[in-house]
């Protein structure tokens, strides 16, 4: 079977589909990835072939301005119910990506001709170039889906591309959604999203890029260990919502070891602070495992990487989908969360503590963990997709 993986140039959206991906190959089929050309550096870095499609544009300066009406820095983020009053503008930057992408994608698969389009959730044009050639499309979600609760929005933002490419509609669920998340986490179903998930579990496999691992994380900390981890994606849409050297000083005040991890330069009185190590382009799952606590943004891949290695967490969202995020995580008992607006490093340093000495946090950690671990793995999945999908000629 030739399975296509679609995702525009947001690494965050791609990197959850390598697992996929990869048990795909090592079952057997053909492989490809469609995106971007500023993605095609990541996608060949984790050892699959890409196709360029489309051509790049400032997405981070068009989410910046959405984020800071969004994310204003006295009060909460908008959360899912107040976001909504935007309608379809929740969805303008992918399908302003979906735009770009969707002629060269339709051409790319016309030449390859896949049996099978894979494809992350806010890459719209994918299942539009599926139903333009009659073949299934299977959505790829992130973790917890908060795209889901967009889908409401997407048939009047989309109607221009759809008919643009002849078609009258277009189901952006795919004929399946491969979900990484577990149920316990994941979003309940929305009577404003008539149309049901078919969701397929699938066990999270962290993949977090290339890194290499210092050697002193193999040794055990003397004291407990607060990994502070702040999504370079934050950075990149506004500046204000890099709190990852705030967080850090205001925990090193507490009697623990603080590893910071960061893929950029940071303070260097930061890191000359005796109980904070600093690691640089690690892969998260490396350094989580080995942590007591870790603080967060609550982004998608670090949400799901903290929950498979059993660590509790403290999220601090500051956008609406991370609000989503650390709700769903709270629920289950497995951490909590703060809005910085209302957290000073008083709050920040008595919630961390109070993480670390409560045994009920740690436990639900584990339970979630198991939970996710009893998931059927990727190649599981690779078999279930291809007995489902596959031409008659391929099995």
């Amino acid at each position: 079977m030739r399975v296509m993986v679609a995702s525009w140039g947001w690494t965050t959206h791609y990197l959850p589909m390598v697992p996929l991906a990869w048990a795909f190959r090592v079952a057997g089929h053909e492989v490809t990835v469609a995106t971007q050309p500023n993605l095609v550096p990541t996608v060949r870095g984790s050892g699959l072939p890409a196709i360029p499609v489309g051509h790049d544009f400032a997405t981070a300066e068009l989410e910046g301005r959405f984020l800071r009406r969004a994310s204003p820095p006295d009060r909460p983020p908008m959360e899912w119910e107040e976001l909504r009053a935007y309608g379809p503008r929740n969805v303008g930057l992918y399908v302003a990506v979906a735009g770009i992408m969707l002629d060269d994608l339709l051409a790319a698969a016309r030449a390859w001709r896949p049996d099978l389009i894979v494809f992350e959730p806010s890459c719209y044009a994918a299942p539009i170039v599926a139903a333009v050639l009659g073949i299934p499309a299977v959505r790829h979600t992130w973790g917890v889906d908060y795209t889901y609760l967009g889908r409401e929005f997407e048939p009047e933002a989309l109607a221009e591309l759809v008919a643009r490419a002849g078609l009258t509609e277009v189901e952006t669920l795919g004929a399946v959604t491969v979900d990484p998340c577990p149920p316990s986490l994941q979003v309940p179903p929305t009577q404003r999203v008539p149309v049901p998930v078919d969701r397929m579990p699938m066990r999270y496999v962290p993949y977090n890029n290339r890194g290499v691992a210092p050697a002193w994380l193999a040794a055990p900390s003397a004291r407990p260990r607060i990994l502070v981890i702040w999504g370079v994606s934050s950075a990149l849409w506004d500046p204000r919502l890099d709190i990852g050297g705030w967080a850090t000083r205001a925990l090193a005040d507490l009697d623990v070891e603080v590893v910071l991890l960061t893929a950029g330069e940071i303070d260097p009185d930061l890191a000359a602070l005796p109980n904070v190590r600093v690691a640089r382009n690690v892969a998260l799952n490396e350094v989580a495992a080995g942590c007591d606590l870790i603080v967060s943004h609550g982004g998608l891949g670090t949400l799901l990487t903290a929950m498979v290695t059993g660590v509790p967490q403290l999220i601090l969202p500051q956008t609406g989908d991370r609000v989503l995020n650390a709700r769903r995580l709270a629920a289950t008992g497995a951490g909590d969360f703060a809005f910085t607006s209302e957290c000073d490093e008083d709050e920040l340093r008595r919630r961390a503590a109070r993480i670390l000495a409560g045994p009920v946090y740690a436990a639900s950690a584990r339970v979630l963990a198991r939970e996710a671990d009893a998931l059927p793995a990727p190649d599981r999945v690779v078999r279930d997709l291809a007995a489902r999908f596959a031409p008659a000629r391929t099995r």
